[in-house]
């Protein structure tokens, strides 16, 4: 399971970088419409589809050589596993679009980037339960990704795992006298709530593709808003 966070946590901060290089490609853009060269429509729209194939090259590249080919996870589960790391993907490169769009400062945005990263595992739900949490703290529990996608990760891995039958109680905590995922999987859910043995992943899926949704819609707003600002040069008769 550790692993399993492990193969994501460490691609998803990747994303503070993208604040920085967003940010300057930002500047640009606002150059190349003063100078009526681009529209900050065009460009979203142009960015989306450059984007959009990558983030099935990151799970592809993320996952299959360390989850599938060192860690020998189940190749059942590759194809739902990739498209929940691409939505995962979706939300942490939307939040970076949108900081390097707000935030003129770009290191600025790289320390929110940063705020949002360290706040998703603390409210993943797997570090600290939601019964654990207080509100107003219990919200983020709902509005960060990591505890929809690690619970739908885990369970298409141990569903399509067998393991070995604990027949010693005292050897581990986790400890099932079957080869069943499903059941080793319940047992470890004792320790991580976040966890289920029901299936939530087209639910999980939903639900990551509308956080990012959230912010690749202010990321758009701050675009157009602040293209906007640039007036065009308009070409001048004679000159």
């Amino acid at each position: 399971m550790w692993v399993s966070i492990w193969f994501v946590g460490v691609p998803s901060n990747m994303g503070v970088v993208a604040v920085y290089a967003l940010n300057d490609e930002f500047k640009s853009i606002l150059r190349e419409t003063k100078n009526g060269m681009v529209t900050g429509i065009s460009y979203v729209l142009a960015k989306f589809i450059l984007v959009l194939p990558l983030f099935f090259v990151f799970a592809i590249f993320s996952l299959g050589i360390p989850s599938y080919a060192v860690q020998d996870v189940p190749a059942e589960s590759f194809g739902i596993c990739v498209l929940l790391f691409a939505c995962l993907m979706f939300v942490f490169e939307s939040l970076a679009e949108m900081l390097s769009v707000w935030f003129e400062d770009p290191i600025l945005g790289m320390l929110q980037f940063m705020n949002f990263w360290f706040a998703s595992f603390l409210f993943g739900g797997f570090l600290i339960p939601l019964d654990d949490l207080y509100w107003p703290f219990e919200l983020f529990y709902y509005i960060m990704p990591y505890s929809y996608y690690v619970r739908s990760n885990i369970y298409e891995t141990f569903s399509a795992s067998t393991f070995e039958a604990c027949t010693n109680q005292g050897v581990s905590a986790v400890c099932v006298n079957s080869t069943s995922g499903i059941e080793v999987l319940g047992d470890l859910e004792r320790f991580f709530p976040v966890l289920s043995t029901e299936n939530s992943t087209v639910f999980d899926l939903g639900i990551l593709l509308l956080i990012g949704a959230v912010y690749k819609v202010l990321y758009i707003i701050g675009i157009l808003y602040k293209t906007s600002l640039v007036a065009p040069i308009k070409n001048v008769e004679g000159l």
